[in-house]
């Protein structure tokens, strides 16, 4: 008898282990394996908040071309001193993924249109969307820019940055968002860089008005249209003093008209969502002879998206050439609003419409070629594979 209910036992604990090892589907969600993400030691409780104390962290890494430390103030911030640029930015990496790895992988995901591989099919349509707006292919193309640079090597010594923290990261170094959804952790890449730096775009630079205004002109005819909405508002006083005149050429060659004056008819909705009406970043400066310390005062308030984690990583970069401290985005490198030693800086988007709309000339039903300046172009064509967690197979999309 005490055979059989140790054997009973026995399979129970061993049925046990198997199941908690497992990731299982309940009501279209996947839950982690719980062995792993309940592990005392190594799992979600490794994730907790440690008391914050100001500390020095000597790192040695075989990329870093002399000796660098890193030290964190009270606040968690990150104050960067190297002995060269390409270090300080590698260190930049390290750190960052240290503490916001997630973060920066999922922003990746949004603008590729990869989020379903970790997220399912709840993504599916942001997938669809960003695959079909080419935000991937953009990000390649801009890198093949980059790589022309001089400077290029700097954000390749900031992704091995974040390479080394991967490489070194042990599992209850992850994210807690890494454990709960049992992801797989890939290598940091200079595309992934371009891809953060389209989310921000996606964000930025994505308002467009040309379906409505081409409906109103159509409506009100030339003539009411430019009085009422003139390319350059008389009434308008910009900070540029009036009175200056703008050297710049009209690069619209005639014929190239983007959806023309009988285009279209009412739309019911917009095929993409546009930003809040009255939404809108500002800035201003002080004087230091109308502040209390004499100092001069600038305040730059990008209003962005509210996130958690926030858009927004504190730090400091320390070079003998260089010493600046502000934030960056997790993503990117460098420093994008801050201070230096002699200047601070802010910067900030007016919202203006920045994309455009065009109707396409196609020479038949099977959109393999389509007009353009009077000439047959071949459409080019991209396979899209979308992968989705939980399902065997992928879905294939072709974007022309």
């Amino acid at each position: 008898m005490r055979f059989i209910k140790f054997t009973i036992a026995l399979l129970c604990t061993v049925a046990l282990t198997w199941l908690a090892g497992r990731s299982f589907g309940v009501k279209g969600n996947n839950l982690p394996p719980l062995m792993p993400l309940l592990n005392p030691v190594t799992g979600f409780w490794s994730n907790a908040e440690r008391q914050i104390t100001s500390n020095t962290e000597e790192l040695n890494f075989s990329q870093l071309n002399a000796p660098a430390r890193v030290v964190w103030d009270k606040k968690m911030v990150p104050h960067i001193f190297a002995e060269n640029l390409a270090d300080a930015l590698f260190l930049q990496g390290y750190v960052t993924a240290k503490h916001r790895l997630w973060q920066m992988d999922i922003s990746a995901r949004a603008a590729a249109g990869t989020l379903s591989e970790v997220l399912g099919e709840r993504t599916l349509t942001i997938d669809s969307l960003r695959r079909g707006q080419g935000i991937q292919l953009a990000a390649e193309n801009a890198v093949k820019g980059w790589q022309t640079a001089d400077d290029f090597y700097l954000l390749e010594s900031y992704t091995h940055g974040v390479n080394a923290f991967i490489d070194n990261m042990s599992y209850a170094d992850q994210g807690v968002e890494f454990k709960l959804l049992g992801q797989e952790i890939l290598p940091w890449t200079t595309e992934k860089t371009a891809l953060v730096t389209k989310s921000m775009a996606l964000s930025l630079c994505m308002r467009q008005h040309d379906l409505p205004a081409t409906n109103t002109l159509q409506m009100l005819g030339q003539k009411e249209y430019d009085f009422l909405f003139p390319a350059w508002n008389p009434k308008q006083s910009p900070i540029i003093p009036r009175g200056t005149k703008f050297a710049f050429a009209d690069t619209l060659q005639p014929g190239h008209t983007a959806l023309p004056d009988s285009a279209i008819g009412y739309l019911p909705h917009q095929p993409f969502k546009l930003p809040p009406e009255n939404i809108g970043s500002n800035n201003w400066a002080i004087s230091g002879k109308k502040s209390a310390t004499g100092n001069p005062i600038l305040c730059n308030d990008p209003h962005l998206n509210l996130t958690l984690p926030a858009i927004w990583f504190e730090l400091q970069i320390h070079t003998p050439e260089l010493n600046v401290y502000g934030v960056s985005v997790p993503g990117i490198p460098g420093i994008l609003i801050g201070f230096n030693d002699h200047i601070a800086w802010g910067e900030t988007n007016v919202g203006h419409d920045v994309a455009d709309w065009y109707r396409m000339e196609w020479t038949d039903s099977t959109r393999s070629a389509y007009i353009f300046d009077g000439q047959v172009v071949p459409t080019t064509v991209r396979e899209e594979i979308i992968r989705v967690k939980g399902r065997a197979e992928p879905i294939r999309d072709t974007v022309l």
